[in-house]
C-alpha cells in the first residue's frame, strides 16, 4: 500500500485518459473530465502528462493527479483525475530529454502579462 505520492511524471495518451476516466467513473472516484468529453475534445494523437499530487482514500486508495494535455483546438486542458496506484505505475515515465522538452512546453503555456513601463 503506497504511503506517499510518487514523484514520477507519466506520459498519457487520449486513449489512456478515456480509459482512466471510465474506470474512475465506475469506481466513483474523482474525475475532472468525463470519458465522452475527453473523446470528443482531445485530438486522437494527443499526448500529455499525469502527475500525482495527493494520496486519497475515497472509496479506494488512489492518487489525485493533475493532467495536462492539448485539446483538438490546440488549447491546453488541465484537470484533476483520481488514478489507482497500479494504473499509475503502468504508465510510461517522462524522463531525461523528454522531461526537459515537456518542462519547456509547460512553461510556454503560462500566459505572461507585460509589466508597466515605470
Amino acid at each position: 500500500m503506497p504511503e506517499k505520492v510518487p514523484k514520477a511524471i507519466k506520459r498519457v495518451s487520449k486513449q489512456d485518459l478515456v480509459g482512466l476516466s471510465s474506470k474512475s467513473e465506475r469506481l466513483n472516484l474523482g474525475r475532472g473530465r468525463e470519458p465522452g468529453w475527453l473523446d470528443q475534445h482531445l485530438a486522437d494523437d494527443a499526448t500529455g502528462s499525469l502527475r500525482a499530487i495527493l494520496l486519497e482514500h475515497p472509496p479506494k486508495l488512489c492518487y489525485r493527479c493533475l493532467v495536462l494535455i492539448k485539446r483538438a483546438d490546440r488549447e491546453v486542458e488541465h484537470f484533476l483525475l483520481d488514478v489507482l496506484p497500479e494504473d499509475f505505475d503502468r504508465l510510461e515515465d517522462i524522463a531525461g530529454e523528454a522531461l526537459l522538452a515537456f518542462t519547456r512546453w509547460v512553461l510556454m503555456q503560462i500566459p505572461l502579462s507585460p509589466l508597466p513601463a515605470e
